[in-house]
C-alpha cells in the first residue's frame, strides 16, 4: 500500500485555531484516536503513527476516555508482564 497524504485546503487550514506547527500533531492525534476507537488500527499501529511506545499510547487513549481494545490473550500477556515487573 502507498503512503497516504491528506490535504486541508488553505481556507480551512487558516480557520483552525491551533498554531500551524502544532496543528499537524493535533490533527494526527485526532485521526489516530478515531481510527483506533473504530477498530480500524491497532494500539501498536496507533503508537507507531504517533511515535510513542505502546504504554504511552495506552495512557494517551485512556486520558481521552477511549477504551483499550484487547483480547483475552493480550490481557493474559499484560498481566504476566505486570506480575514479573512486581
Amino acid at each position: 500500500m502507498e503512503t497516504i497524504f491528506l490535504q486541508i485546503p488553505p481556507e480551512i487550514a487558516a480557520q483552525i485555531k491551533i498554531p500551524p506547527k502544532r496543528a499537524q500533531r493535533v490533527l494526527m492525534e485526532e485521526l489516530v484516536l478515531r481510527l483506533y476507537d473504530e477498530g480500524i488500527i491497532s494500539a501498536g499501529q496507533g503508537a507507531y503513527l504517533l511515535k510513542m511506545d505502546r504504554l504511552s499510547f495506552e495512557r494517551f487513549i485512556a486520558e481521552r476516555c477511549i477504551a483499550i481494545h484487547c483480547d483475552a490473550e493480550e490481557l493474559d500477556q499484560d498481566i504476566s508482564h505486570l506480575d514479573r515487573a512486581l
